[in-house]
């Protein structure tokens, strides 16, 4: 009893082993590489295969793998440069002769990415030796791709190829750091300075247009209440003069001496000074008899030439047709 006990142990230890040395397993993926006595003969795709006793399996993973870098070049004025990128990489495709160069090449994948690092690093310092530090300042992405395809041709010797590759935290000496900030102050100030400046142009012509424009409307306003003012002046004495001569009419009509209109204008000429003064109420008159003959005589030689002294009715008429004046 126990030896069959045996017997099925060992029967299943031997099945499994069979089944272990026959049937291989590819992991997603990878591919498989099928040796035969130590030289490629095929390749496995991911799954389980059945495996002849004389064959081998090596895996490869054909998913992409990333590099992080960081070096230091030195330009063409001797200006020092820190690089830091990210390279993703993975095998070219799945021709068996690409996977068989991939698979290969090198001993370990640990001395293929020290490879590809060193590649990536003399592309970058090449370049980077044959520009000066401003050029570096403004690195493009056609710089990048012109790196990327002279690592990507070396790259697909190997079986493999590029899908990314990224600089960033491009960093200089400090000494420069602080000089491209001072620069980057100095524009940003004088931009500054100009958006002000124009600005303020822009503010004070708009202004003196504002200024003159009021100015021009002010004075059409000022023109034309002058000449309403002297149009209503004018009236005003059209008016009078037209009152004048009515009363002219009427005095003459009733058998009065129309110079009696004159000494009346006179007398309430003085009783609106009297009632409209500032300085005082007083007013002194001159109280001899020959006075009121002298003040239309007065006013007579005003309104009439030297020649006519003594007013008539038709000289009344035509002093008051001449108070209609134009404003000057």
């Amino acid at each position: 009893m126990e030896y069959s006990l045996y017997f099925i142990i060992a029967s299943l230890l031997l099945g499994w082993l069979v089944i272990s040395r026959f049937f291989q397993t590819v992991p997603e993926g990878s591919v498989g590489l099928i040796t035969v006595f130590g030289r490629f003969h095929r390749l496995l795709q991911p799954g389980l295969s059945f495996l002849l006793p004389w064959e081998s399996v090596r895996n490869l993973s054909v998913q992409a793998r990333a590099v992080d870098l960081a070096f230091q070049a030195i330009t063409l004025d001797q200006a020092n440069v820190y690089f830091n990128c990210t390279l993703l990489y993975s095998v070219a495709d799945s021709q068996p002769s690409t996977v068989q160069r991939a698979a290969f090449s090198f001993a370990s994948v640990a001395e293929l990415q020290l490879s590809i690092e060193r590649l990536l690093e003399d592309e970058t310092r090449t370049y980077t030796a044959n520009k000066r530090q401003a050029e570096m300042i403004g690195m493009s992405q056609n710089v990048v791709m012109l790196i990327k395809q002279n690592v990507d041709a070396r790259l697909a010797e190997w079986g493999y190829k590029i899908i990314d590759l990224r600089y960033h935290n491009l960093r200089f000496d400090e000494a420069v750091m602080k000089s491209m900030a001072r620069v980057v102050a100095a524009v940003n100030e004088r931009e500054a300075a100009e958006h002000e400046g124009q600005a303020l142009l822009i503010r004070k012509t708009k202004d003196a247009e504002a200024n003159g424009a009021f100015i021009h409307i002010n004075a059409e306003a000022e023109r034309v209440a002058w000449k309403l003012r002297g149009q209503g002046m004018a009236e005003f004495r059209r008016e009078v003069a037209k009152g004048v001569h009515d009363a002219v009419d009427e005095l003459q009509q009733s058998g009065l001496d129309p110079n009696y209109l004159l000494f009346f204008m006179y007398t309430e000429s003085l009783k609106h000074i009297a009632e409209h003064s500032k300085a005082g109420h007083t007013i002194f008159l001159n109280n001899h008899p020959s006075m009121p003959q002298d003040i239309l005589a007065q006013m007579s030689t005003f309104y009439k030439p030297a020649e006519l002294l003594t007013p008539t009715s038709a000289t009344v008429t035509a002093q008051a047709d001449n108070l209609v004046t134009e404003p000057s």
